[in-house]
């Protein structure tokens, strides 16, 4: 009787090894500020997952920045969000894609920050970007793209571990996730393995919701607005209608 009435607490040991259960959902932070800053995204996948170099080379391909940027090779000139929307909407502040990739699961999505009056047109502009990549054809990724991304992709990684202190920093996060060190020749060898079946496919999973981690996660969108959201329409409604 004593266990119904007092269950037993979960320790912080305990919820801290438990796998990561995504759940979606929207938070709305309505505040007084010049700007409207938007994020949509979607469950990623895990560091273990064998299409996260897939996942990896789409992010690239999405790439963005901020309309203040020089653009140029290597500043996002060519990549999606800096052509078809820094590029094509003056009143876009800024755009860009992120990827956080755990060990149990991961978080993939688009950024955007606008003047409050654009609000109500902002979320299908990113929407947009979502279900492009899931598809070939003229609006849908071409191989140039895909090539341009992967060789972004690899002089990146390069560049980065051309720093002893990212080597280091490197070194500690493989061995503590895998257990040992996966070479650079591995990985770009892995990066040129990705075709654009595997881009297309791997991108409708994450923004279709059908990835599956260890943690069962809901497929639901996840939407974190922040600034004066006037005129914002609901998020996750122009997703579905996306099929996001």
């Amino acid at each position: 009787a004593s266990s119904i009435l007092h269950p037993k607490q979960p320790t912080t040991s305990t919820i801290a090894t438990q796998k990561a259960h995504y759940t979606g959902g929207t938070l709305l932070l309505d505040k007084s500020q010049p700007h409207t800053h938007l994020y949509i995204s979607f469950e990623g996948l895990s560091i273990h997952d064998p299409d996260i170099y897939a996942l990896a080379t789409l992010q690239m391909l999405l790439g963005g920045g901020g309309s203040f940027s020089a653009g140029g090779p290597g500043k996002g000139m060519y990549t999606r969000l800096f052509t078809n929307v820094l590029n094509q909407y003056s009143w876009v502040e800024s755009c860009m894609c992120f990827n956080h990739c755990y060990t149990d699961s991961g978080l993939f999505g688009i950024m955007a920050s606008c003047r409050p009056e654009y609000n109500r047109v902002l979320v299908d502009v990113i929407a947009k970007q979502f279900e492009s990549v899931t598809s070939y054809g003229r609006e849908g990724v071409t191989q140039m793209e895909l090539a341009r991304a992967k060789n972004q992709l690899k002089s990146s990684l390069l560049m980065n571990l051309e720093s002893r202190m990212v080597q280091l920093e490197d070194l500690g996060r493989q061995v503590q996730v895998h257990g040992y060190k996966i070479p650079v020749e591995v990985m770009c060898k892995k990066i040129d393995d990705v075709t654009l079946e595997d881009l297309v496919r791997v991108a409708g999973k994450i923004v279709r919701g059908h990835v599956v981690n260890e943690g069962k996660g809901t497929g639901q969108v996840t939407v974190v607005a922040q600034g004066n959201l006037n005129g914002l329409p609901d998020v996750v409604k122009i997703c579905e209608r996306y099929g996001l």
